[in-house]
């Protein structure tokens, strides 16, 4: 869980099995007595896939918000006697750099039509005409995200530097490229980032995963996704050794296509960053990645193993 801090507002990214009961108070009194929508329009079975904000005061629930896992923010509440501090906005700007962090590249809601210029000044701009939705006028709006547009300094290794990964990953089109010591469990060992390096490698013939490790005992023992990966699809996920080699420094990179890098210096596990969308810095790392990658090569035990 994460949170952060608006004056007097303490805004936290939740989920709804340990925080049910403040969120449904909210909606409660916000959307079925306030506005009078219709219990079985409320509760939708929606809420446990559902990346929840809730906002507190004091203690005191009183402002929500959610993202579903295909981009749609909804469900945005503030009681009445703390409306006009700008509450509203903070928790839409907490869904929109979760989104972000997950790998949206854009988001998109229905406004009820009185709220419209609210989400227009936060960057939402209408798509086709107004509707009716609980016998409420709305309008759909969308916005982009900022991933590829946003650099991001001082990401905290082993998280979000594991979500930053999966997120780049996701948006890759062609290429990606994944150099660390030991493919951090941690880090590269999770369902969403697998998934993203497996479906780039089926998307084409041209498309490829390169990833370039020192150290594979961890990998091998433990076992690994994306050494099972890489032993399924051996023509487009390619995992290799490197024994040793001067210029690397022991930072951990991921390059996606031309310009997308996110990197982790050896020295800090505070100071990593990410530029999804700038091929000039993304162009020395990948000058290093493919001078490690010339002096590497597989290794025996990367191979499947006979059943």
């Amino acid at each position: 869980m994460s949170s952060r801090t608006t004056q007097t507002l303490q805004l936290a990214l939740v989920d709804w099995e340990t925080h049910r009961e403040a969120l449904r108070a909210l909606r409660e009194a916000v959307f079925i007595v306030e506005q009078g929508v219709p219990r079985d329009i409320e509760w939708d079975g929606q809420d446990e896939q559902a990346l929840h904000v809730l906002g507190t005061i004091d203690g005191l629930p009183v402002a929500c918000g959610r993202l579903l896992p295909n981009g749609k923010i909804g469900r945005m509440a503030v009681l009445a006697d703390h409306r006009g501090h700008g509450h509203g906005a903070a928790v839409l700007d907490v869904l929109i750099g979760a989104a972000r962090e997950r790998g949206l590249d854009s988001v998109y809601l229905h406004a009820q039509q009185h709220a419209a210029d609210f989400y227009a000044r936060a960057g939402f701009s209408p798509e086709g005409e107004p509707f009716e939705e609980a016998g409420i006028p709305h309008v759909a709006m969308r916005r982009d995200t900022g991933l590829g547009k946003v650099y991001a300094n001082g990401i905290a290794y082993p998280e979000p530097f594991a979500r930053w990964a999966a997120a780049l990953c996701q948006n890759a089109s062609r290429e990606i490229c994944i150099l660390s010591h030991d493919l951090d469990h941690r880090v590269f060992d999770n369902s969403e980032l697998a998934a993203a390096l497996s479906a780039l490698a089926r998307r084409a013939a041209q498309s490829r995963v390169r990833i370039l490790v020192s150290d594979y005992r961890p990998i091998i023992q433990r076992g690994h996704r994306l050494l099972a990966l890489a032993r399924r699809l051996p023509s487009s996920v390619i995992l290799q050794q490197l024994d040793e080699h001067p210029d690397w420094k022991g930072e951990t990179l991921v390059l996606t296509d031309r310009s997308g890098v996110l990197c982790k210096p050896a020295e800090s596990d505070q100071a990593a960053f990410c530029e999804p969308d700038s091929r000039a810095r993304a162009e020395r790392y990948r000058d290093l990645f493919e001078e490690l990658w010339r002096h590497s090569g597989p290794h025996v035990e990367f191979r499947s193993v006979p059943l």
